[in-house]
C-alpha cells in the first residue's frame, strides 16, 4: 500500500461507513457491532438496542464514555456469551479473526431474517487486484490531499488500537462465503476493501 505523508493520510473505514448505514434497516430491534473499536460505527446505528464487542479493554474503556446508549462489551467475540441480533456489523475487524471461524461466527450471531454487513480488508493475489490497485494508489493520494486542505482527513488509525497487518485474500474470502453465508453478495472495492451483505433465512 502506498506510503503517503502524514498530513495526506486518511480513515479508509470512515469512507464507507455511510454505505454501510444505509445498507441497515431503520428502527432494528437489535444491533451488534463486532470489533468496535472507538465506536463510531455502533454510535450511528439505528435500533433500540444497539451492543458493540472489542477484544481491546483500552478501545471499550474510551468508546463507553462517549455514550451510554451503547451496551459495551470487553471481549472475545468467538467466546463471549452473546445473543442473536437483527443486525450484525463488522468494519474492518473480520480480518482479525480467523476467516472461517470468524464468518460463521459473525453469521450464528445473526438472527433468522436478519442482516449481516461486512466491509473488510482484503490481501492482493489476482492479476484483478492489481489492476484495481493502479487506479486505487492514484485515487487514494488525491483523496487524501483533498482531505488535508478541507481538513477532514480525521486519522487513519488510532494509535491504541490493535493492528492485523495481513488478511485474507479475495477468492478465499468468496470461498468462505459461499460456504458458510450462501447468497451473500461479496463485492470489491477501492482503497483495499471488500463488502459482503448477507441475509440470513427465515428459518435457521
Amino acid at each position: 500500500m502506498l506510503q503517503l505523508p502524514e498530513r495526506l493520510r486518511w480513515d479508509h473505514n470512515a469512507w464507507y461507513r455511510r454505505w454501510l448505514l444505509r445498507q441497515l434497516p431503520s428502527g432494528a430491534g437489535s444491533a451488534l457491532d463486532v470489533g468496535c473499536g472507538l465506536g463510531a460505527l455502533a454510535r450511528s446505528v439505528d435500533a433500540r438496542e444497539v451492543t458493540a464487542i472489542d477484544a481491546s479493554a483500552r478501545m471499550i474503556e474510551r468508546a463507553s464514555a462517549t455514550s451510554d446508549r451503547v451496551r459495551w462489551v470487553h471481549g472475545d467475540v468467538l467466546t463471549h456469551d452473546l445473543g442473536r441480533y437483527d443486525v450484525v456489523t463488522a468494519e474492518a475487524s473480520l480480518h482479525h479473526l480467523p476467516l472461517r471461524e470468524g464468518l460463521a461466527r459473525l453469521a450464528a450471531l445473526t438472527a433468522p431474517g436478519g442482516l449481516l454487513v461486512v466491509v473488510g480488508l482484503y490481501r492482493l493475489s489476482t492479476p484483478a487486484d492489481r489492476a484495481v490497485e493502479a487506479f486505487t494508489l492514484p485515487a487514494n493520494a488525491v483523496v487524501g490531499l483533498a482531505k488535508a486542505v478541507r481538513g477532514t482527513g480525521g486519522k487513519p488509525h488510532d494509535p491504541e488500537m490493535p493492528m492485523v497487518m495481513t488478511a485474507p485474500t479475495l477468492p478465499e474470502i468468496r470461498a468462505a462465503a459461499a460456504e458458510i453465508v450462501p447468497g451473500a453478495r461479496v463485492r470489491r472495492r477501492v482503497f483495499w476493501r471488500y463488502s459482503l451483505v448477507w441475509r440470513a433465512p427465515e428459518s435457521l
